[in-house]
């Protein structure tokens, strides 16, 4: 006989001998992973916390006649709510199962947590757990809202949703299933997916270079003087329009030369 999941928001059936589903497991790990990653959302609440990025509209360059703050009230709120969460469960779950507690900062509790996923599925605690974790992540994730110092890393090859990683780094994950992204063939795969748009000189030479390209429109000019890439079109004034996935190919043939 199917029961619900115990999972107050949720009415899956489970068909085995669990208290939570395999879809608010999955959640859990997820949430877990962002908080736990190296560059992940502990990374964004402090450098919320610490101001180093505004997370609203702003004054406009109005002056305000009210002292500003040292800090930003939502992350706040978020970060300590976070916390009490993540320590709570850690310290109810090794009375459980014994053995040592993590370290006192979000990262290293959310990892240790994470190793406990499954056992938290078959129980009793378990959908209480998921039900509060999923619910501090989401308000901490609400609060750290415009996060630029972030850049589009490309598309997942699993969900194919858009990925983002903070400027400079290599890697990266997809927030929507975990999924590891090297930046580089994230942008590549992109790219490719949009191999078929036709662009000028200028719009192809932008494109590659927002990707993390140095190409300038002159160069795709001379690849086109070379032949590397053929006019496919042409545009407003007359102006020639190349296939984006060639000048792709063209600059990857002339970087690897």
């Amino acid at each position: 006989m199917l029961i619900p999941c115990d999972v107050p928001s949720c009415a899956n059936p489970i068909a085995d001998d669990a208290y939570v589903c395999a879809g608010c497991t999955e959640e859990l790990r997820l949430a877990l992973l962002k908080v736990g990653e190296e560059d992940g959302l502990a990374v964004d609440l402090d450098l919320t916390l610490a101001r180093q990025h505004r997370t609203g509209p702003g004054n406009l360059g109005r002056r305000s006649t009210e002292t500003p703050l040292a800090y930003d009230p939502r992350a706040s709120e978020a970060a300590a709510v976070l916390r009490n969460t993540l320590s709570t469960w850690c310290r109810l779950l090794q009375e459980e199962i014994g053995g040592g507690l993590p370290q006192d900062d979000l990262a290293s509790m959310a990892r240790w947590l994470g190793r406990f996923v499954q056992w938290l599925r078959r129980s009793d605690i378990g959908a209480e757990c998921v039900d509060e974790i999923v619910s501090a992540v989401a308000q901490a994730e609400r609060s750290v809202d415009l996060p630029t110092e972030r850049v589009l890393a490309g598309v997942c090859a699993r969900c194919g949703k858009p990925c983002y990683a903070r400027a400079g780094a290599d890697r990266t994950r997809c927030r929507e299933c975990g999924t590891e992204l090297t930046v580089s063939e994230g942008r590549e795969r992109l790219l490719r997916a949009a191999g078929d748009r036709l662009v000028t000189a200028a719009e192809g030479a932008r494109s590659l270079r927002v990707l993390g390209h140095d190409v300038s429109a002159a160069a795709v000019r001379g690849y086109a003087r070379r032949g590397r890439i053929t006019v496919k079109q042409r545009g407003s004034a007359d102006r020639p329009l190349y296939s984006l996935g060639d000048v792709l190919d063209a600059y990857l043939d002339s970087s690897a030369a």
